[in-house]
């Protein structure tokens, strides 16, 4: 009797803790068929993306602006950059932007962008995924006139 009043408040309860963006899970994963539940939001202890950018000839470039969508930097004089966020939502993939935003500074190329698997290390099992890291390392192409 407890179990079934559980499940229709859980059935009811749900659907209205999603419009606040708090989601639940009542499966322990191992199929035995015990339940639990967690409410919340799945959170990581930081996510960060590290990387190089050159030219075609192997060449680092500096003052090349990556955009994430939480954050923006610029390589430094290796091509060398960092993006970090901390508790942030677990994400399996980020798109970044390149940008040669100093006009014939460094040389002039062309803009592009660039797909970045995260893996997670030392989450609970849970709602902690842990940290997140990616990298990448980008060539991008000089510009034609």
């Amino acid at each position: 009797m407890k179990k079934r009043i559980l499940k229709k408040a859980n059935a009811l309860l749900a659907p209205i803790l999603a419009l606040f963006g708090i989601a639940a899970s009542c499966d322990d994963g191992k199929g035995n068929g015990e339940d639990i539940c967690l409410y919340g939001v799945p959170t990581a202890e930081y996510i960060e993306i590290t990387g190089t950018v050159q030219n075609e000839a192997q060449n680092p470039i500096e003052n090349i602006q990556v955009v994430m969508d939480w954050d923006t930097t610029y390589t430094a004089a290796d091509g060398s950059f960092v993006l970090r966020k901390e508790d942030d939502f677990p994400v399996r993939t980020v798109t970044l932007q390149f940008n040669d935003t100093d006009e014939n500074t460094n040389g002039s190329y062309q803009d592009d962008t660039a797909e970045v698997q995260i893996t997670y290390t030392g989450g609970d099992g849970s709602w902690n995924a842990g940290i997140g890291r990616g990298t990448v390392n980008k060539t991008l192409r000089a510009k034609t006139e």
